[in-house]
Formats: structure tokens, C-alpha cells, sequence
């Protein structure tokens, strides 16, 4: 680019013109931008106005295409620019093609009507405004050859960003290779830096099998704090990451959803009155987490053949509706090299509670890196193993009522049934299970289960605990559970 062109443009940046030749330096600056997005001939934009003392740039009706990808903005501008004196230096100048890896600095960014499309994946995305302040994209590496390029890039593009504020309007989304369609009517971020978030809400989201098809899930507000993404950044940022390749745990402190419905909810007379989760250190080394969904009611409509199949299934057994709760806490005491699932419990409030509660113990340092970049295979390199778990199955009424249906659908007495079942239970014989002594009494314990009520406890303490190098052991014909896991059922009242 000659110098010249350099200089207007390096004037649009500093608002260092003299005040008399503003309008003419505008319109060259203009015209200097407009031709240098075009050069290539990838890129056409209809109209490009400058303006110096607002250190701000239009573009109206931008379109980019490549054979990668396709960009459309109906309106593009920034305001408040600042531009590294070293990239002018260089001949390097913003605005010049939204160009991979060019850093960019803006008071404020704003755009209209977007459009954006990955012809590799299938992938599409689209929003009809975006306000973004203090806006600060640091150069990145946009060296790439893969076969998923507008995903790695967009991922290095986020990991060399910092945002103040971003509101998004109307977004919709088509997720690559399923053609699955996700629409929010508004997002508002607060204090993005390089893959970790302040706060977040999202609201209006929709879910649907594809595009202009009805919403199968809405959720109204979505409300989170601290999020921390950078390990899927780095990870999804490598030349060698695929789809479906380890992408990294995400850290949330705290999450929330309300609102939920959409045509699956109708389908079944589901309704959810919420869903939660936190994360709170407790101390170095040591966090808890929480998840909790309250206010799941299924109430069956007298319509449609699903809404109709289970409304029948629940007057066989006497209720008109379910009602349920889940609440499950763990603790991450890395000091302590142990992951415990403290209690997690499904309560249904007349019918039944199941409740599990586990521990792993000897968890290494490669253990908690096989979590946090979220590689599974690498567990079993761990010297992590299980150190007991436990199982509650208390049964308030739902044994007896899931009884009573089975019986009238087949016409059966009750306790006829309920002889079959537990038969069943002490004859049944798992496909590549020794069926040892040990086994067999707690099938029995399980079948007394059947036949009494009451609440059945499961435990497994293995001694030593079980590595996860022993998994292939545990999945092999013969394999002796009962002895390697400690497993013992009791039946209590």
C-alpha cells in the first residue's frame, strides 16, 4: 500500500488532521478504505464514510466471500478507534477486509443485520444487531490448513479478545453438520477477558430440529457468573482439534435457568420451575458444587398420542401427576487427592427417593488434568480408584402403584405379579457375571425388596479400591463384582 494511503488512514485512527482539511482527508480516508477492503476482489462494500473527530468508520452493506466462508453486515461501525503505531509501522492498517488475525481497538463496535456462514460444516449464524464497548482484539495467529477453519480461527479470535460490554439481538444459530437451529432474542455480557466471563444473561432461547421449525425447547432467562472457558479455547485453537476431540471443563460459579417450555414440554405436560448450579472454594484446593432442578411436575395432556399413552399409564396407577426434585453436591479436595459425590438424590414426593453417594479416592495429578481438559482416556493412566459408593432406593408408594398397573394391563392378580418379579430377580443371571455365592444372596436381598418394600441400600466397598486400570478386568466374561467392588444389598423397613 503507498505511503499516502497509510497516512490518511493513519489519521482516520489518531485524529491528527488539521481541522480545515478534514472533509477532504474524510473522503479520501473514505475512499482509501473502501478500495483497500475490495482489492482482493473477496469483498465489496456499498458505501464508506469516515469521520475524524469521532475516530469512527462506517461500512454499509459489507459482503465477504470466500470459498471457506461468507460474511454479510448491513451495517458496520466503529467508533473511539486506537491503532498500535507499530502495526502502521508495518503497513499493517485496520479495516482492510476484516482480515484473520488482524488486532483491532474501538471505544465502541456496532453492527446490523450479520450474516455469517461456514460452507465446510454447514454452519450458519446470524443476528440483527450487536453493540460491543471497549472492544480490544489483540493480534492472533491466523495460520490454519485444516479442514475447520472458521471454527479454530473464530476460537483464536476469542482468546485474543477483551469486550467491556456486548448486547446481542435476535441471534440465531444453525449448529454445523445437524442442522439443529438456536435463537436467543438477547444477550448481555458483562467483563469478557480472553475466555473468562463477569456475568451473562441470555434471554429468549430457543431450541428446534432445524430452521423455520417450531422450538422442541425455550428457556426464558438464563443467568451466569465466572464463567471460565479458556481451556476449551486453547484447546479447540490447536491445528490439530476436530469436532468432538477433548475440549477442557468449563468453570461456572454460579448458573441459573427459568422459564422453560417449547413443544416438547407441551408434548408430555411437562413444566420445570427451574435449574441451578454453583461452585464455591471452600478453602486451597478444595470446592463444592451444587446442582439443583426444582418444580419438575408431569402432567400428561388429553391430547395426542404420547399425551394420552402416559396419562392413561398414570391412572392405571392412581395419580394424575409426578411431581420431583433433584439435588446433588461433590466435593474436589485436590490436597486430599479425593472427588466425592456427597449425596444425589431424586425425590419424588409420595412415590419414592433414590439417593446415590460415591467416592474416588488416590486421584493423582494426571487424574485431575484428564478432567480439566476433559480426555477420559487419560483416566486410566491415573492411579485414581474407586473407594465406595452407595445406593438408597426408598420406596414410598411407587413399587405398589407400578404393581397394580402392570397387573391391570395384563390382568393379572397384584400379588400374582409381584411373585413373578421377584423370581425373576433372584433367577436373573447378568451376561458375563461370575454368579457366585456373594451374587446370589444379594439378588435375593434385591427380590425381598420387591416382595416387602421398605428401602433397599446397595453399598460397594472394595478392598483395595478399584483403579480404573482394572476397568478391563471388571468388563470381561466371568468377571467377579461382587468380591472386587464389596458390593452388599440390605433391606431395611
Amino acid at each position: 500500500m503507498k505511503k499516502s494511503v497509510i497516512a490518511l488512514i493513519a489519521v482516520v485512527v489518531l485524529a491528527g488532521a488539521a481541522v480545515a482539511a478534514v472533509p477532504v482527508i474524510e473522503r479520501h480516508a473514505a475512499a482509501s478504505i473502501k478500495g483497500e477492503i475490495e482489492r482482493n476482489g473477496t469483498a465489496k462494500v456499498d458505501e464508506v464514510s469516515v469521520s475524524l473527530l469521532s475516530r469512527r468508520v462506517t461500512l454499509l452493506n459489507l459482503k465477504s466471500k470466500t470459498t471457506a466462508e461468507e460474511l454479510n453486515v448491513g451495517r458496520w461501525e466503529a467508533s473511539g478507534l486506537a491503532w498500535p503505531i507499530g502495526e502502521l509501522l508495518a503497513g499493517r492498517t485496520p479495516l482492510a477486509g476484516f482480515r484473520w488475525g488482524d488486532p483491532l481497538r474501538a471505544g465502541k463496535v456496532e453492527l446490523e443485520n450479520v450474516q455469517m456462514a461456514d460452507k465446510a460444516t454447514g454452519g450458519r449464524w446470524s443476528m440483527d444487531a450487536l453493540l460491543i464497548e471497549g472492544f480490544d482484539l489483540a493480534r492472533y495467529d491466523a495460520a490454519y490448513d485444516g479442514m475447520f477453519r472458521f471454527a479454530v480461527l473464530t476460537t483464536r479470535a476469542m482468546g485474543a479478545l477483551s469486550v467491556r460490554r456486548l448486547e446481542q439481538r435476535n441471534t440465531r444459530v444453525t449448529l454445523p453438520d445437524s442442522g439443529e437451529a438456536v435463537g436467543l432474542a438477547s444477550v448481555v455480557l458483562d467483563g469478557y477477558e480472553r475466555g473468562r466471563i463477569a456475568t451473562l444473561a441470555m434471554v429468549g432461547m430457543e431450541i428446534a430440529a432445524g430452521e423455520g421449525q417450531p422450538a422442541q425447547l425455550s428457556i426464558a432467562e438464563n443467568k451466569a457468573t465466572k464463567i471460565d472457558f479458556s481451556r476449551t479455547i486453547a484447546a479447540m485453537s490447536s491445528d490439530k482439534w476436530y469436532p468432538g476431540a477433548p475440549s477442557g471443563r468449563i468453570h461456572i460459579e454460579t448458573a441459573k435457568a427459568t422459564g422453560f417450555g417449547g413443544e416438547l414440554f407441551k408434548r408430555y405436560g411437562i413444566s420445570l420451575a427451574g435449574a441451578s448450579f454453583q461452585t464455591a472454594q471452600v478453602r486451597d484446593k478444595v470446592s463444592r458444587t451444587r446442582t439443583l432442578v426444582e418444580g419438575f411436575v408431569l402432567a400428561p395432556p388429553l391430547r395426542g398420542l404420547e399425551g394420552l399413552s402416559m396419562r392413561m399409564a398414570l391412572q392405571s396407577m392412581g395419580i394424575k401427576e409426578v411431581k420431583a426434585d433433584f439435588d446433588c453436591y461433590g466435593t474436589e479436595d485436590q490436597g486430599k487427592g479425593e472427588l466425592t459425590l456427597d449425596r444425589c438424590a431424586l425425590t419424588s414426593p409420595g412415590l419414592g427417593e433414590v439417593e446415590l453417594s460415591a467416592r474416588i479416592v488416590n486421584a493423582d495429578a494426571t487424574f485431575w488434568n484428564a478432567l480439566d481438559e476433559g480426555d477420559i482416556l487419560l483416566l486410566q493412566d491415573s492411579t485414581a480408584a474407586l473407594g465406595s459408593a452407595r445406593l438408597v432406593l426408598a420406596d414410598k408408594s411407587l413399587l405398589e402403584r407400578s404393581l397394580r398397573a402392570v397387573a391391570t394391563m395384563t390382568r393379572q392378580p397384584v400379588a400374582t405379579l409381584r411373585a413373578e418379579w421377584a423370581r425373576d430377580v433372584r433367577l436373573y443371571q447378568p451376561s458375563g457375571v461370575l454368579i457366585s455365592q456373594a451374587m446370589t444372596q444379594l439378588l435375593d436381598t434385591a427380590a425381598r425388596f420387591v416382595e416387602q418394600g421398605g428401602t433397599l441400600v446397595v453399598e460397594a466397598k472394595p478392598d483395595p479400591p478399584v483403579g480404573f486400570d482394572r476397568l478391563d478386568y471388571l468388563l470381561n466374561p466371568g468377571a467377579d463384582l461382587v468380591s472386587v467392588l464389596g458390593l452388599k444389598a440390605t433391606l431395611l423397613k
